[in-house]
């Protein structure tokens, strides 16, 4: 069977993530199969691939254009592909071949804040729709999503699997002493410091943080909170509320940080505090987790299902609560090492090899399922 991935979007900071862990664990895991990758022009290492049996097409093609429409199955055609998989949405509407897509969820539907533009939503919806019904078998992250899926697309169960997406290895503790003190260093952070990682959404609920870390300096609480992630299109607006709370000096906006630098800030941190309000599946607790950092969480959408008993819960609307949970990390020693045990145990329910085996075998079904309705 000859497997192609969809591989565009791979230098993006979160589905890139994902699509490079799919794809390298699939390789690795089902090695008789040929393989092709169709990357961006400027991405041909992105995947680590030795195997003969992998072909890459680095291709100009834009996302959500006309052009995928015409060059994306003309290229199928081109290779003889027998299974297409999408780790994204958007998919060739007249595919040559079966469709497996990865639908991590529908943020853009439940959270309409996010894609202000209705025209924007419209063609979200629609390629979604058109997704469910063209693709013979659909992925998704979590329980969550998957339910959320239904409900807003009306969608066929039996065509949705849940299939857990892994940890990435380059998250695990660092306790290199020169390597974090040069990363602390580059960011100008110096004292203890609560950490949370993300774009800037409202739905990520930055602001409730914020309150909730008011609220844990009133209460004698002693640190700076970091926040990590572009938030270049809220970056104003955290400023000038962490002003307004008057904590401005005690918070750290680091912006974009790369690959190498994130482990070493999430193994140095106190705590890692997750209020977001929606979430398809949550990779930053895992990685928080992976780190050996104890977690604070919201239990909203997706988040204690993925976190699971590893996290302690609060309610991301309520400041005093909020606070109250990140302060018992900071003081209870035996809550933090429990919390660190268990996020180690949680993070082994989250491997790529489980994710490539579920990938895999929903590829054999739909090149086995091929019919009129599947791939016409």
């Amino acid at each position: 069977m000859k497997i192609a991935f969809d591989l565009r979007r791979i230098k993006n900071p979160g589905i890139g993530r994902y699509m490079k862990g799919l794809a390298e664990a699939v390789l690795a895991q089902a090695p008789e199969h040929e393989y092709l990758l169709v990357l961006p022009q400027d991405a041909a290492d992105a995947i680590a691939a030795r195997e003969a049996r992998v072909e890459k097409v680095c291709a100009t093609i834009a996302y959500y254009s006309l052009r995928e429409q015409v060059q994306l199955p003309r290229i199928l055609r081109q290779y003889g592909v027998d299974v297409l998989h999408s780790p994204h949405f958007n998919l060739p509407l007249a595919c040559p071949c079966p469709l497996v897509v990865t639908i991590h969820d529908v943020i853009y539907l439940a959270c309409k804040q996010d894609l202000p533009s209705r025209i924007g939503r419209m063609y979200y919806r629609g390629m979604m729709a058109a997704a469910m019904r063209r693709a013979a078998r659909v992925l998704t992250d979590s329980e969550f999503s998957k339910r959320d899926i239904i409900r807003h697309l009306n969608a066929d169960p039996a065509k949705i699997e849940v299939v857990y997406p892994g940890v990435d290895p380059v998250f695990r503790r660092i306790t290199d002493a020169r390597r974090i003190g040069a990363v602390l260093s580059r960011y100008g952070i110096a004292d203890d410091y609560i950490l949370y990682t993300g774009i800037y959404k409202l739905r990520k609920n930055h602001a409730g943080l914020l309150r909730a870390f008011r609220e844990f300096l009133s209460n004698g609480g002693r640190a700076k909170l970091v926040i990590a992630g572009p938030v270049d299109e809220g970056a104003a607006a955290l400023r000038r509320q962490a002003q307004e709370l008057g904590v401005a000096e005690q918070v750290v906006l680091a912006g974009f940080v790369p690959e190498q630098d994130l482990a070493a800030l999430y193994s140095a941190a106190r705590v890692y505090a997750c209020p977001s309000l929606y979430e398809g599946f949550g990779f930053t607790v895992l990685e928080a987790m992976a780190c050996g950092i104890p977690v604070v969480c919201s239990a909203e959408t997706s988040l204690s299902e993925v976190a699971g008993k590893a996290a302690l819960y609060a309610d991301p609307r309520n400041a005093q609560e909020f606070a109250a949970a990140i302060d018992r990390v900071f003081r209870d020693a035996e809550l933090r090492r429990d919390l660190v045990d268990k996020g180690a145990a949680n993070c082994l329910r989250f491997r790529w090899e489980n994710t490539a085996r579920n990938a895999v075998a929903a590829y054999r079904y739909a090149a086995g399922a091929c019919g009129e309705a599947v791939c016409a």
